[in-house]
């Protein structure tokens, strides 16, 4: 039997617009099992923000923070974190705009200034974990990511070294990552040690940060709900994530 993978987002993918999982949902993941699929999720979110979709969908192998770690059978095998010394100018220019970082390990969110309201807004809609704080995290530790959280009219106000791609996740949130790492890279490490080639990858997702991997899967099916030029990056269209979009995108690809 020829070995496959099935890669979701997680975020109005996997979820519906509610946060929630679709029983359809569940029952297809399931299905995909008993025919012997490999199931991951390819997440902007850290372990700690994933860890209750993997352990609703009892999943061992995961791509999280945008690509910057990869984990097969629970086990490590992927691995980017961003430069200190990149992180700490862009800190800094932060702070001289009153644009708060939060910094991200692959278990704590750690913030460098108290959050504004705006930025516990946006990550109270994703249902993320308490931050903590601590200014100089960033210094001393690895980070995988940071997110910063402000409007595109900000953008030009901050610095983007060469190191960083700064990927947008929301109207006011920015996911800052390896300008080398994406999705698409994370899942190649995942796919590698699953012994699936890449024409044997179905990725279904809905935002920019699912870009690459549509692209670069065998088979990549955008949400109903994605946004014209994201759809029309992928090899299919299901439906949206309220209305069975994953269940029905894997009857559309055959793998149902």
């Amino acid at each position: 039997m020829v070995a496959r993978l099935a890669v979701f987002d997680i975020d109005d993918t996997l979820l519906n617009s509610k946060k929630r999982l679709l029983p359809s949902t569940v029952a297809s993941v399931k299905q995909l099992r008993a025919n012997g699929v490999h199931v991951a999720i390819a997440t902007g979110r850290n372990y700690a923000m994933a860890k209750p979709v993997i352990d609703a969908l009892q999943l061992q192998d995961y791509v999280l923070c945008n690509g910057s770690a990869a984990f097969a059978g629970g086990q490590q095998v992927h691995q980017h974190t961003l430069s200190r010394t990149n992180v700490a100018k862009l800190v800094e220019a932060a702070d001289h705009q009153g644009i708060d970082v939060v910094v991200e390990s692959l278990d704590r969110l750690y913030c460098h200034t108290r959050p504004s309201k705006l930025t516990d807004s946006v990550l109270s809609n994703f249902k993320a974990p308490d931050l903590a704080y601590d200014p100089d995290y960033y210094r001393n530790n690895d980070v995988y990511q940071a997110m910063m959280f402000y409007p595109d009219e900000q953008d030009h106000l901050l610095p983007h070294p060469d190191e960083f791609s700064f990927v947008r996740f929301h109207d006011c949130g920015v996911d800052i990552i390896p300008k080398v790492g994406s999705k698409a890279l994370g899942i190649d490490k995942l796919a590698a040690q699953l012994n699936v080639t890449p024409e044997n990858v179905a990725a279904f997702g809905d935002n920019q940060n699912d870009r690459e991997m549509l692209q670069h899967a065998g088979i990549g099916v955008a949400m109903g709900n994605a946004t014209p030029d994201i759809q029309a990056l992928a090899d299919q269209v299901t439906t949206d994530c309220d209305h069975d979009g994953i269940a029905n995108g894997l009857r559309q690809i055959g793998w149902l």
